[in-house]
């Protein structure tokens, strides 16, 4: 998010009425959409329009083995990934900026790779998870996770999407699988339509999702990762495994991005979205995650603190604590990713 733009809204109150998410600005628009109410209708939703950004969020389940499913490798420069912040498009207006403040070079670069990768126009478009999107997360996941046991498992899935889907997020992009051409993605089959009765059977296709929880614990445990067997028949839980409604900190189990658009900085844009919406908020003090050892310098771009290796042993142990103090998140500017 570019220092020019204004904060996205409050994080939404638990259970507002269904409503239908109001699309993002065309592509020559300002700011961020806003955060969804919780559950919004998935089919027909006119928030999965090609040209914009939803005005939803979604929750999204981070096995906290970060693993394989961040690419950090091949990342466009971060002064871009900020500014693509503020538009509902990939591509177009900071394509022309950019190549004439470079002379092409590094953008031209990376954004030929995005077209190379995709053969039809990449409008990333963000909005919440709901339980109708279970099948497209289980599909994110098992491409993401080279290992298992590090991917987070349907039913966990359906817990999570169940309690506290506020705190998920889905990126999406907007595929018409008559254009697709030979460009396959393992997250098509489960999509929904973009809207119901569209001629052209454009579908709405998960490319990355963040998946959380809240917790009274400030590192994440074992018993976070978990969840309730019996959360299908039991309305409260009132032990100390998978979500506490009451906590500060919210604990992020999986961020995901498809290895087919690895690269495109893609985990960058959600990360930052996300944790700008925590702080506006105010729902939690903390955020919290584990991760492989080579990751935590992506993570420390976003000014989370390692706090050493983690007592969890989630996937066969190994991983390390990192936690952010959410009143510290600022708004993000090219600065802070150039660290």
């Amino acid at each position: 998010m570019s220092g020019s733009e204004s904060p996205p809204p409050s994080w939404p109150a638990r259970n507002p009425p269904l409503t239908t998410a109001t699309p993002g600005k065309d592509d020559d628009g300002e700011g961020l959409p806003s955060w969804p109410a919780r559950n919004p209708p998935v089919a027909s939703s006119s928030a999965a329009a090609d040209n914009g950004f939803p005005s939803s969020f979604s929750r999204a389940d981070m096995s906290a083995a970060a693993e394989d499913a961040v690419d950090d490798t091949e990342d466009l420069p971060d002064r871009d990934v900020v500014q693509v912040k503020g538009t509902s498009s990939y591509g177009r207006r900071h394509r022309k900026s950019h190549a004439a403040a470079d002379g092409g070079g590094e953008w031209d670069d990376k954004m030929a790779l995005i077209h190379d990768v995709v053969p039809f126009p990449f409008h990333p478009n963000v909005r919440p998870l709901t339980l109708s999107d279970v099948d497209s997360c289980v599909a994110l996941e098992d491409a993401a996770f080279e290992h298992p046991e590090h991917r987070c498992t349907k039913e966990k899935f359906e817990y999570r999407l169940s309690v506290c889907p506020e705190l998920c997020l889905g990126l999406f992009c907007t595929i018409v699988p008559d254009k697709a051409e030979d460009f396959e993605i393992s997250t098509l089959a489960p999509a929904h339509p973009v809207e119901t009765g569209r001629d052209d059977g454009a579908k709405s296709v998960l490319i990355a999702h963040i998946v959380a929880t809240k917790s009274d614990t400030k590192v994440v445990t074992d018993a976070n990762m978990e969840y309730p067997r019996d959360f299908r028949t039991k309305k409260h839980n009132d032990t100390d495994v998978g979500h506490q409604e009451t906590g500060r900190t919210v604990c992020v189990h999986s961020l995901a991005v498809h290895p087919k658009l690895h690269g495109c900085h893609l985990g960058k844009l959600i990360m930052m979205s996300y944790l700008q919406q925590l702080k506006n908020s105010g729902v939690a003090d903390y955020c919290a995650l584990i991760c492989q050892d080579y990751l935590i310098p992506f993570y420390e771009k976003f000014n989370f603190s390692n706090m050493g290796p983690s007592q969890a042993t989630f996937g066969g142990g190994g991983w390390h604590d990192m936690t952010l103090k959410i009143a510290d998140v600022p708004p993000y500017s090219g600065g802070i990713l150039r660290k």
